[in-house]
């Protein structure tokens, strides 16, 4: 692919935005918190002196507390230094340098000796476990004007009085998968449809939308829709039921319908063929036979009833032909274990009993 050169017409203010805001801190986080840290720079960089949450709140059409919450994880960051008066309103912010936190990145990194092997690793970031919040965060959480809606809809949605370990479950959601106010209401919509409101099953199903990069309720829909469309009849093939399907497994099955170009039926046999072979869920196993397919043509099930029959007849006659071909064995009247004769298995026998079954 050519290269292009990059050039600007004219001159205007800018904004600069460290580098190692971009590679290390940017890529994983929120898009909203994104843009929020970039307008912080720019005031930065405008000398604004005075500024309000509800100012940015008005800049973004966010709500203050869509504001707040972006703060608050760039606080957690390093990025931010957020300090509150007594009545909890903001009443400074100050803003750390990125480009220092990868300068002491590099101090540890030499702190190495020579003897160490130098390992370098990328890993997503981890998906925060749920925790138990203190009787007073959940006091105070429940007693905020700012959650009143939210808590009645969840409340709606459940269909009983809202509990403390509800309470904690919408606290976790918000604070640590950092899901927006709509987000959590839908979360609870979902789950309450599925009929499985238990607190574990709602933070489960939180931290696997988490997991797979859903940041919107839009975004929560298009992943539903597809678990309902090709995950749902596959995972239930497998015999896994009551659990939404892990990352790896949601890219296999994406795979075989948008990458192989494979119909339901023939995917359903593949899983029903890795059962019978394997006695075990194994999606590897199953992309095996799938990849399988795909090389050799194999696309819809009389083209696979076809190469089936050409296997077993292969299979039948290799089999007769070595047996015509074995010399036969004089049989000895005396019993001792030396000539006791192992048992063998013609594998590819038993891959044409699995074909005809």
């Amino acid at each position: 692919m050519s290269s292009f050169k990059l050039k600007q017409e004219g001159h205007s203010s800018s904004t600069s935005i460290p580098n190692n805001f971009i590679e290390n801190y940017m890529p994983v986080a929120a898009g909203e918190f994104v843009k929020i840290y970039i307008y912080l720079l720019k005031c930065i960089s405008e000398n604004c002196s005075e500024l309000s949450i509800s100012r940015i709140a008005d800049v973004f059409n966010d709500t203050e507390k869509d504001i707040t919450r972006a703060l608050k994880y760039w606080e957690k960051k390093g990025l931010l230094k957020l300090s509150f008066n007594e009545e909890g309103e903001l009443e400074s912010l100050i803003l750390t340098s990125a480009d220092s936190q990868a300068e002491t990145k590099v101090t540890r990194q030499e702190e190495k000796t020579d003897t160490e092997p130098e390992v370098i690793s990328v890993t997503a970031p981890a998906i925060p476990e749920p925790r138990q919040y203190s009787r007073g965060e959940l006091d105070a959480f429940s007693k905020s004007k700012d959650n009143d809606m939210l808590i009645y809809a969840v409340q709606k949605l459940m269909g009983r009085p809202i509990t403390s370990a509800d309470i904690n479950t919408i606290m976790f959601l918000e604070d640590s998968l950092q899901f927006s106010e709509d987000l959590i209401e839908y979360l609870f919509e979902y789950c309450a449809e599925k009929k499985k409101t238990s607190r574990r099953y709602i933070e489960k199903t939180g931290m696997a939308w988490a997991e797979q990069g859903i940041k919107d309720v839009k975004g929560a829909k298009l992943i539903n829709a597809v678990y309902s469309e090709n995950c749902y009849p596959i995972m239930k093939a497998f015999g896994l039921t009551g659990r939404n399907p892990a990352k790896v497994e949601c890219q296999f099955i994406d795979r075989w319908f948008l990458s192989y170009g494979f119909s339901m039926e023939m995917v359903l046999e593949a899983v029903n063929r890795t059962i019978s072979a394997t006695h075990n869920p194994s999606f590897e196993y199953a992309d095996t036979i799938l990849k399988k397919w795909k090389n050799e043509g194999i696309t819809s099930p009389e083209a696979l009833a076809e190469s089936d029959r050409e296997f077993s007849a292969k299979a039948a006659a290799k089999k007769a032909a070595a047996a015509k071909n074995s010399p036969k064995k004089k049989v000895s009247s005396a019993v001792s274990f030396d000539n006791f004769e192992q048992r063998t298995y013609d594998y590819s026998d038993l891959e044409a009993k699995l074909v005809n079954k």
